[in-house]
């Protein structure tokens, strides 16, 4: 009977520690893109058109709120060698207030949810794209972009690295 409680308790503790995790053992934040590639298109006369993409921070339940501060990029071709090499081409300032994700209402319940933040502007830059288009458009071009936050609660700085495709033409 004793040995029942264990495993039960057991198994108590490692839900919870599961539905920790998210937070605590995975990253707090993503950047997604809407659409969700970076890309441009091309006109009869050879004019490259960048499409702009719309993108806000996803936060996961119990991540603590901050701003959106910064971003650094570099953009790899097929075999993952880095196209621009040396080069001081990406990184930008970006100034997004990133949402906490929980809740308290006002009898002091509080509720983790996932939360994401308003949109703001983020697209393939124009010399990314003409290098692109000069390759032939190659399939697996992407850009690497680590992230960065600011939080509130404590002043760290969180950052991670997403990998975004380039696309030609994205419509």
């Amino acid at each position: 009977m004793v040995m029942g409680w264990r495993l039960f308790a057991a198994f108590l503790i490692s839900l919870v520690l599961a539905a920790c995790s998210d937070v605590f053992f995975h990253q707090p934040y993503r950047v997604l893109l809407e659409p969700s590639q970076l890309g441009y298109e091309v006109d009869d006369q050879g004019k490259i058109t960048i499409v702009g993409n719309n993108a806000y921070v996803q936060v996961a339940p119990g991540a603590p709120g901050g701003y959106l501060e910064r971003y650094e990029y570099v953009v790899v071709d097929d075999s993952g060698s880095e196209v621009f090499a040396g080069s001081s081409l990406g990184s930008g300032f970006v100034a997004v207030e990133v949402p906490e994700g929980r809740e308290v209402s006002q009898d002091g319940q509080v509720r983790y949810l996932s939360k994401k933040s308003d949109p703001f502007r983020f697209s393939l830059d124009g010399r990314v794209a003409a290098e692109h288009l000069n390759q032939g458009a190659p399939l697996n071009w992407r850009v690497q972009v680590t992230w960065f936050v600011r939080t509130f609660n404590n002043d760290n700085e969180i950052s991670w690295t997403q990998e975004y495709q380039i696309k030609y033409p994205l419509q």
